[in-house]
């Protein structure tokens, strides 16, 4: 298998949230030449499986990529194109591992669908599916540092409504400083800071006005929060102030640095010659919703995630 050529025709599909069915069907025929059992179940994921019995090991990663369509090229040993840290680079490194492994035990090729927007292909996996693993690499760009926990996520939704008026005369307010105000007090209740153990409020979205010269009618905002070890998903929702909801909450999850997946990871990087470095992971994947599975889990894969 060579690894960039796959790699440069995987990036050609463009595969947004949901919209991966493309990328499934060319995924599902380049492993069906090469293994028998392979099929796309009814969440569109493409699933894999070698080998038989115990242990079962997960190798888990996601088809879709952040919206935004860019040019693919290849350019100095280097691979540029939508995707190819986040995720279609772990993605095609776990699926040469899984063709050229011989596993003692089962080995399951997960290709899942909308990571990056409600994980619908992790949910449904979660309810049934493959065999149930004992160990679980997700495929994540971690600059191959073995990475053991991830912060919760959740997107708050601040909306308002004003009767609106001419700019000329705002003598019922302006609900533009009303939004900014909210996100203001969204901020300090929940102790906003640069921090790995904080809270982090970044604005993601905001739609305001009808025309320059009126005072908006309607205004929405979108945060997208983070939420860090040791809170969770209850604790956002019982500081969160009136005028703001949220929605697709996903809890904080650790799991131990030295678990049985890891540790293995470890030994491998070591018998490589690269030093083996652990990592917390900012932001949130489907390793938070995997680890309900089993906790021996790692995140793993190339890509710099700067």
């Amino acid at each position: 298998m060579d690894t960039a050529s796959v790699l440069m025709e995987v990036l050609k599909i463009y595969s947004p949230p949901h919209g991966e069915a493309e990328l499934a069907k060319w995924l599902h025929a380049f492993l069906k030449s090469h293994v028998d059992d392979v099929w796309i179940d009814e969440a569109g994921n493409v699933l894999a499986v070698k080998g038989r019995g115990a242990p079962v090991v997960w190798l888990h990663a996601h088809m879709d990529t952040v919206p935004g369509p860019l040019p693919v090229r290849y350019e100095n040993g280097v691979v540029w194109g939508r995707g190819a840290v986040d995720d279609k680079g772990p993605l095609v490194a776990y699926m040469k591992a899984f063709l050229e492994a011989e596993p003692r035990g089962t080995l399951v090729l997960a290709l899942v669908t909308a990571e990056e927007d409600d994980s619908a292909g992790t949910q449904a996996l979660l309810q049934g599916g493959p065999p149930r693993p004992n160990h679980v690499y997700v495929g994540e760009p971690t600059s191959l540092h073995v990475a053991y926990a991830y912060r919760g996520g959740a997107k708050v939704y601040i909306e308002l409504e004003s009767r609106g008026g001419h700019a000329s005369s705002p003598i019922y307010g302006n609900i533009v400083e009303e939004l900014y105000a909210l996100y203001q007090e969204v901020k300090k209740r929940l102790g906003h800071a640069e921090r790995y153990d904080s809270f982090t409020v970044t604005p993601t979205v905001v739609q305001c006005g009808e025309a320059p010269n009126k005072v908006p009618t309607r205004c929405v905002m979108v945060l997208d929060v983070r939420i860090p070890p040791g809170k969770t998903c209850k604790d956002l929702l019982s500081t969160l102030p009136p005028q703001a909801k949220a929605k697709g909450c996903t809890e904080p999850a650790e799991a131990p640095p030295t678990n049985p997946a890891a540790r293995a990871l470890t030994r491998a990087l070591l018998r490589l010659g690269v030093e083996p470095k652990l990592s917390r992971k900012w932001g949130t994947a489907d390793f938070n919703l995997l680890i309900q599975l089993t906790r021996n889990i790692a995140a793993f894969g190339p890509g710099d995630p700067a």
